[in-house]
């Protein structure tokens, strides 16, 4: 529990999750555990879920980790979508963060299922460029590729990303 809780604090202070005016800025670690518990008690079928396959279903449970997520941080702390994105790409990589750029580069705002929809419309006219694109992960301990490569949605998150700045 506590070096997850310490990767998932780390990860978001790198992508400046823990800065101005974000409740997370006040919470230690630990503040992490109800996140941590939520994350390993969701639906299994949020690991395969990439926008190539944004269907109503796999909306549903999308909308529904949104919520686990919400609810994981307690009534008195709101997380945002820009938040709440950032985790489920970086647990899950089966949405874009919805940070500043990609929001307006996508022009998407809210994370619900008009703009999932969006997304999946943007990679359906961008398929066969996205598709080319195989980036691998790297071997923590010996720095090899591996077998994993970024996610379609981890890709879009790039290419929304760069175009908004």
């Amino acid at each position: 529990m506590q070096l997850s809780c310490l990767h998932l604090g780390f990860y978001l202070a790198s992508w400046g999750m823990l800065r101005g005016s974000s409740f997370l800025l006040e919470k230690s670690a630990r503040s992490y555990k109800n996140l941590i518990t939520a994350i390993s008690e969701m639906d299994p079928k949020l690991w395969e879920i990439d926008i190539d396959n944004y269907n109503k279903e796999n909306i549903e449970l999308l909308l529904k980790c949104k919520q686990q997520v919400i609810d994981s941080f307690g009534d008195e702390n709101k997380p945002t979508d820009t938040l709440i994105t950032k985790i489920m790409l970086g647990v899950f990589a089966n949405v874009p963060a919805f940070d500043q750029y990609v929001k307006k580069s996508l022009k998407i705002y809210d994370l619900n299922e008009k703009s999932l929809l969006k997304l999946k419309t943007f990679y359906e006219n961008n398929k066969s460029i996205i598709d080319s694109f195989k980036i691998h992960t790297f071997d923590f301990l010996t720095s090899d590729e591996t077998d994993i490569i970024y996610t379609k949605a981890k890709l879009v998150d790039m290419c929304g990303f760069i175009d908004g700045q």
